[in-house]
């Protein structure tokens, strides 16, 4: 009887041994393999995480998706050194309480006009997109102005170009993928960037690189919101004899590589106005300076010809925002950092990561550079990602530090005379895309008030 006990022990173990040993097995040959148990497994871990992680989001509690840790103290306007009848409004773009806003401000923080803008009611039928937001709150508005009437034209963040009154009615919207920033040109409309994206059925016209990828363009938008013209980068590189600096990434580069879908990552075009267009000898007006994050690489244009006159990786890091300023000089947001600051959890900037953003300003005739702001003690600030300033024609800054939920103005000493923090609650601060310092002359309305507006 007891030996009949230990052969069953023994034979029942043995079946679980084995059993183990061959599940053990096939999972680590899936592993290896990455067979379609593996992919299932991890797709429903992501679809189960992202759920967990957008339920605040989705039910409209917390928008997640527009708060950082707060940097700093106050709310609203913390300073102003600046009289508030100097005849001059702060434009802001960003998160506000619990909408996507552009609003237009007095240096006091009074609010002269505002507009609310919400995804779902201006592109009620989001076909254009490859994948639509999910709610309003998963999507912000990324490049906006305003015009001397007082409308304003923004980006919703890779979701379409779209032009509002004062008052917050469509004048019209471009189903279009644009992103990051908006440039008024001299002769008329907007130099915005766009996007067209390959799929895997698709032949790649730009070789090794195998879709699905992204081709970032430029736009020339006219006044009444149609394309005028769109040129490829990637084309531009190609056809420059440029496309070995496409590769130059450590890469190696396999058959059927699945590559990175963003092959550029384009954040900005501006134009050269003419008025400074004689300090830059290489360049002429209408050439457009474009940033490329991916490759810490900006470079210069001219959009009728389709000639890259000139282009620069270096000394900045993931850069944003590049400016021609008088001078023959170009100055940028230098982000200085990584995205791998933010760890493996969302896109939030740890209160211990070393503040190590600044602007660079770069001499195209020299090739020197320096540091203009963000050296200096009491100078600090960090956007891994994003970030937008703008140069005074006092000599002074007007920086958006995206992730601080901050706008700072300095004067030509780096002082900060007027500083605004969109403060969210105690411990967060909401996101701000940007900031633009505009000139009450510049807008030709009498009366702002849209009192019978619902977005009042």
């Amino acid at each position: 009887m007891n030996n009949l006990n230990i052969s069953k022990i023994f034979f029942y173990a043995t079946i679980i041994i084995v059993a183990f040993s061959i599940s053990f097995g096939y999972g680590l040959y899936s592993g290896v393999r990455e067979n379609w148990i593996v992919k299932l497994v991890r797709s429903i871990k992501a679809d189960v995480v992202v759920v967990l992680e957008e339920i605040t989001n989705l039910s409209k509690t917390r928008p997640i998706h527009f708060l950082q840790p707060a940097r700093y103290e106050g709310s609203g306007v913390t300073i102003n050194k600046i009289a508030n009848d100097k005849g001059e409004l702060v434009f802001l773009s960003g998160f506000f309480e619990d909408s996507n806003e552009i609003r237009l401000i007095q240096r006091n923080g009074e609010i002269v006009a505002r507009w609310i803008v919400r995804f779902s009611e201006i592109f009620p039928d989001p076909g254009h997109l490859k994948s639509p937001p999910a709610t309003d709150w998963n999507i912000d508005i990324h490049g906006a102005v305003a015009l001397p009437d007082g409308a304003v034209v923004f980006n919703f963040e890779n979701g379409g170009l779209v032009k509002l009154d004062r008052c917050g009615d469509v004048i019209w919207t471009l189903a279009r993928t644009s992103h990051h920033s908006i440039d008024l040109a001299e002769d008329g409309g907007f130099w915005v960037p766009g996007r067209n994206y390959y799929n895997t059925d698709q032949t790649s016209p730009f070789p090794p690189f195998i879709p699905p990828f992204s081709e970032d363009t430029i736009m020339k938008i006219s006044h009444d919101g149609t394309i005028v013209t769109e040129i490829s980068v990637p084309k531009l590189f190609y056809d420059n004899d440029l496309d070995f600096l496409l590769t130059s990434t450590g890469e190696s580069i396999g058959p059927k590589q699945k590559w990175d879908e963003e092959l550029l990552h384009l954040n900005k075009i501006t134009e050269l106005k003419s008025n400074i267009a004689d300090d830059f000898p290489s360049l002429n007006a209408g050439d457009l300076l474009l940033s490329l994050r991916q490759y810490n690489m900006i470079f210069a244009v001219d959009p009728n010809e389709k000639i890259i006159k000139w282009w620069k990786i270096g000394p900045w890091k993931r850069q944003h925002d590049p400016e021609f300023i008088p001078g023959g000089k170009i100055i940028v947001f230098n982000n200085n950092i990584y995205r791998s600051a933010f760890g493996n959890g969302p896109d939030l900037s740890s209160l211990d990561i070393a503040r190590v953003s600044n602007i660079i300003e770069f001499d195209t005739v020299t090739g020197k550079h320096k540091i203009i702001y963000g050296e200096k003690r009491n100078q600090e600030l960090l956007s891994v990602i994003r970030g937008k300033h703008e140069y005074m024609s006092h000599g002074g800054l007007l920086i958006t530090e995206f992730e601080g939920g901050r706008v700072l103005e300095t004067d030509t000493s780096g002082q900060i005379v007027w500083e605004y923090i969109n403060r969210y609650n105690q411990d967060e601060v909401a996101e701000l895309t940007e900031a633009r310092l505009y000139s009450t002359n510049y807008f030709n309305v009498t009366n702002w008030s849209c009192e019978t507006k619902t977005n009042r």
